[in-house]
């Protein structure tokens, strides 16, 4: 299946990979059926991207935050959970938006609102954690130097 996005242009797609979340994406409600899509071998780029199938113009940049956050662990009441199917820790893929503005060093991510995956079902939801220590803008590029100055 060919489809059309923001940053790709037109891409082939495999249907099986089309993410169903039933309640959207905070503040785009709308947009139900995404796709993730990666600029670079996933090893290689920190960033993927959460594109809309309904929208061609939506699309989040995401990252995987324990790669950057190492504590990252938000207690998800299982109600919210159970919305995207039974889980087994390696069905369940983690994500949080990252917002790119022009001054690259206050590039920051949304510890507050992650958003899960369930590979097995390819249902997806994004969640609040109501964790106080996990920001809506979080300072990703500062922790990313700090990690790439220890070598990991």
């Amino acid at each position: 299946m060919i489809i059309k996005t923001k940053h790709f242009g037109e891409v082939e797609i495999n249907e099986e990979n089309i993410l169903d979340f039933s309640e959207g994406i905070f503040g785009f409600n709308e947009d139900r059926k995404f796709i993730i899509l990666y600029d670079n071998e996933p090893e290689v780029s920190p960033f993927c991207w959460l594109q809309s199938l309904d929208d061609e113009l939506v699309s989040f940049p995401m990252i995987d935050p324990v790669n950057y956050f190492r504590d990252y662990n938000p207690e998800i009441a299982g109600g919210l959970v159970a919305k995207i199917g039974e889980l087994k820790e390696e069905d369940l893929n983690l994500f949080t938006v990252v917002v790119v503005p022009s001054d690259i060093k206050k590039m920051t991510t949304n510890l507050k609102a992650p958003v899960l995956v369930n590979i097995k079902t390819k249902k997806g939801i994004q969640v609040i954690v109501q964790d106080e220590k996990y920001e809506i803008k979080h300072n990703l590029y500062d922790q990313m130097m700090l990690i790439k100055e220890a070598g990991e």
